[in-house]
């Protein structure tokens, strides 16, 4: 939900379709590979686990394995529902803001 917002308002800023899925593509495998997705980010070096800390999927894949594997789940699915209101907040208003004023 939160990350349609946010390819909504790429797609109404970038006005053609080839334009729109290059941008969503290049975004989502970026915040794809810097996360702890593949990676534990203990295994990081520095500047990576400083990057993957700051991208949402890193929350959203803890919280998942949290759920699926087990462990303490508590931290782990607040954050991910926090960065996913977090991010409905800000992009909604701006892509019906973009929608209105075209």
């Amino acid at each position: 939900m939160a990350f349609s917002w946010v390819m909504l308002y790429l797609a109404l800023a970038l006005r053609t379709a080839e334009a729109t899925q290059a941008a969503g593509q290049t975004l989502m495998f970026l915040l794809t590979f810097l996360s702890s997705a593949f990676v534990p980010l203990a295994t990081m070096p520095g500047w990576l686990q400083a990057i993957a800390r700051a991208n949402p999927v890193t929350y959203a894949v803890d919280a998942l394995r949290a759920l699926l594997v087990g462990g303490p789940a508590a931290r782990p699915v607040l954050l991910a529902v926090a960065w996913t209101a977090g991010l409905v907040v800000v992009f909604a208003p701006l892509a019906v803001r973009r929608y209105r004023h075209g």
